[in-house]
């Protein structure tokens, strides 16, 4: 893991969630959730930060925990974007329907 992408990835969340975040992110490609779509594998804290990182979500951690519903989805040109700037802080794996996140 390089230093610069941790001192980004630090500075990017907010406190709450800084700490919470286990690494490496894995990403999992969902080919039964549609063509060039993934899942986020981990705690609630996993998927809050990459949508932090998106600009996808904005509020604190408990108003996305009330928010979500199902697993966070995010898609191919998303994924380009994550790989940019924090290449050495994920993995991306590739799966089936039976696995569940």
């Amino acid at each position: 893991m390089k230093k610069h992408e941790l001192e980004e990835l630090a500075h990017s969340l907010p406190p709450e969630a800084e700490t919470r975040v286990r690494l490496p992110i894995v990403l999992l490609r969902r080919g039964d959730l549609g063509l060039s779509a993934f899942t986020i594998l981990g705690d609630p804290y996993e998927e809050y930060a990459i949508l932090i990182l998106l600009d996808a979500f904005q509020g604190s951690f408990e108003q996305f925990r009330e928010q979500k519903s199902d697993p966070v989805v995010i898609f191919k040109p998303q994924i380009s974007l994550l790989m940019r700037r924090f290449h050495s802080l994920l993995v991306l794996g590739f799966g089936s329907s039976s696995i569940r996140t």
